[in-house]
């Protein structure tokens, strides 16, 4: 159990915590969220006792272990991944070394005595060794790399060849080997692809101990907690309740303070106007200043930064582009030995919102690299429909800015000319109000310039959207912003993300990037595993649509690229019909609805037509699930 008791912390003149209390108790799951800056990750050092608080009390049992998932490294990364990790274990194999030759010691005929020392020192030796561990480390350490991504043939390579992304994930896993009486888990889905988020959801669920995290996923989020503590304004406020019970309970605390706000400013304005009115007559000038320090001592209610989530933020009026928006052919793309994009053909509709989704390193944002023009194909076309403007959003988009221009400056100058003058509500819309806007770039956090890059790329004209993971360091507001200007996107749109949350709901298309295979899938996410009734999308067995990969061009079962193109514009067709009859059904029952219309001669006329058409609709509907299955197979 660890207890934090009236914890104050200030940072020069800025109070940044404010009487902080809670408790953290044995197997609770608690996401700790606020806005970027509110003072999450400065607790999370006070628990672990980098930072001290001002005034306060932190109370930790002495036996009780804190692992905190550090943002640096704290391994040799040119060991091998499973050698790192073997590390976690070290009292566990010296113990077992100690075994070995006590074993061979005991075979070598020692005294009587020695042998009796020998026997209770082994005996002494397994009892900590099932007490330290319980089960075979190698066995735990394999089944935690593998959930986190890892296959075999990498548990040998050294980490030195892993991006920075996959290094965290090795810092991840000796994390959870140690298994710490509690878990400090800070931005953790920032690092994990959704195949890895979903397996450490499992995990963190069955944890024995203690997790609290920092996360601005609201999907990993929804499925883990079970308690929330919300940092705002100072202070914390305690929900003991899953995600979805927070935000109703908020939203009642929220009304009931704004009314308490309301009244209090109502009283405040009175007794101003006694104190002014008493300032005037000298008689009571004392009374007067005797009421204002009073008043000045009164704890003023505090309101919540105003949600600004409910701002409807619009792209500048773009011309629409031809109806095929990409065309991909054979396209081929490798990095030395590794073959990334093998073989591939796609063509991509007009309005179509798309997602790639997948492991990391599988090529998604490769592949929108080339059709960004910011990488060249080792051979394929990539062809722009007619009229195509594309605009790409990248992982690292908030390097781009000068950092002696403030906010307002960086907008103006990447907007598109005619939308500059709307430029202070754009930034309002993206949480940069008031004096905010002329903070210098240099300033400002990761977070903030991932909102500011946000805000440059709706004030620029484009038809053709590609977004690679731009939900990076920010928090669940400015998400709920770019998820809404997503959704509102006049265009096409290709989207890379692991944000579950971000891709429920807008999504047309989505194609999984698996194993050097892409694979597509006609709905969201969502969709796709309710389909399959998976939770791990790792279990998928799907075969390649309307994208081939150069393995499956040798095998006839699969459809050819002309065969899939000819299945999808039948598809088109069919869904046409569907909709055609629909509306004439809805047509003739309306006029069915009119007794004087049902009982005229034209009333049977029209009851039959009804059922013709309710025939002709089931078989339409028959021949689209028909066609979807055939694509699919």
């Amino acid at each position: 159990m660890v207890s934090l008791q009236n914890i104050n912390l200030y940072f020069g003149s800025n109070h940044l915590l404010d009487s902080i209390n809670f408790v953290i108790s044995p197997g609770e799951k608690i996401a700790l969220i606020g806005k970027n800056g509110a003072g999450k990750t400065t607790l999370f050092k006070i628990i672990t006792n980098e930072i001290s608080p001002d005034s306060g009390q932190i109370a930790i049992p002495g036996d009780f272990k804190i692992g905190y998932l550090s943002q640096h490294f704290d391994f040799d990364d040119t060991k091998g991944l499973q050698e790192i990790c073997m590390e976690v274990f070290k009292e566990y194999f010296d113990m077992e070394d100690m075994v070995i030759k006590l074993s061979e010691e005991l075979g070598h005929n020692p005294s009587e005595k020695r042998m009796i020392e020998i026997l209770e020192k082994l005996d002494e030796l397994n009892i900590k060794i099932q007490a330290a561990v319980g089960t075979n480390p190698l066995a735990d350490i394999a089944k935690i790399l593998k959930g986190l991504g890892f296959t075999e043939d990498q548990f040998d390579k050294p980490v030195t060849d892993l991006s920075g992304g996959w290094k965290m994930r090795v810092q991840i896993a000796k994390l959870l080997l140690l298994k710490p009486d509690l878990l400090l888990l800070d931005e953790p889905d920032n690092h994990l692809d959704i195949e890895a988020l979903i397996w450490f959801e499992k995990y963190i669920i069955n944890y024995p101990g203690a997790v609290l995290f920092i996360s601005h996923d609201v999907e990993f989020m929804s499925n883990t907690a079970n308690r929330i503590l919300e940092l705002s304004n100072r202070k914390i406020s305690d929900y003991k309740s899953n995600y979805r019970k927070y935000l109703e309970s908020k939203a009642l605390r929220l009304e009931k303070e704004e009314q308490a706000f309301t009244n209090q400013q109502k009283e405040i304005k009175q007794k101003e106007k006694t104190i002014n009115r008493f300032m005037a007559k000298a008689t009571k000038t004392k009374m007067a200043q005797s009421m204002k320090k009073q008043l000045d001592k009164v704890e003023r209610i505090e309101l919540e930064s105003e949600d600004i989530t409910n701002i409807n933020i619009q792209f500048p009026p773009t011309p629409q582009s031809g109806k095929r928006v990409l065309n991909v052919k054979s396209l081929y793309k490798s990095f030395g030995d590794k073959n990334v994009i093998a073989d591939l053909n796609m063509e991509i509709e007009r309005d179509l919102k798309i997602a790639f989704v997948g492991q990391n390193g599988q090529g998604k944002s490769t592949l929108v690299k080339l059709i960004a023009d910011k990488l060249k194909a080792d051979s394929g076309i990539i062809e722009l429909g007619h009229n195509v403007i594309v605009s790409y959003f990248a992982q690292n988009q908030s390097e781009i800015f000068d950092n002696k221009l403030d906010v307002l400056e960086s907008l103006e100058l990447h907007a598109d000319v005619e939308f500059a003058p709307y430029a202070r509500k754009t930034l309002g819309a993206f949480a940069f109000s008031g004096e905010d806007v002329y903070k210098k770039v240099s300033v400002l956090s990761g977070g903030e310039k991932s909102r500011l890059a946000m805000a440059c790329m709706v004030s620029q004209k484009s038809n053709f959207l590609l977004l690679d993971e731009p939900t990076n360091h920010l928090d669940i507001q400015s998400k709920a912003r770019l998820k809404q200007a997503i959704a509102n996107y006049p265009g096409t749109l290709i989207i890379v993300s692991h944000d579950r949350d971000i891709l429920r709901g807008i999504i047309d298309i989505t194609y999984e990037f698996k194993e050097g295979e892409i694979h597509q899938h006609l709905g969201d996410l969502d969709y796709v595993l309710n389909k399959r009734k998976q939770d791990d999308i790792r279990s998928f067995e799907t075969h390649s649509l309307a994208v081939k990969s150069n393995a499956q061009t040798n095998n006839d079962s699969k459809l050819s690229y002309q065969e899939q193109k000819q299945l999808n514009r039948q598809l088109s067709n069919t869904e046409k019909r569907i909709e055609d009859i629909e509306a004439k059904i809805k047509s003739i029952q309306e006029k069915l609805y009119d007794p004087e219309f049902f009982n005229s001669d034209d009333g049977p006329k029209a009851v039959k037509e009804l059922k013709q058409l309710e025939e002709s609709l089931t078989k339409q509907n028959t021949k689209w699930d028909q066609l979807v299955i055939n694509l699919e197979q």
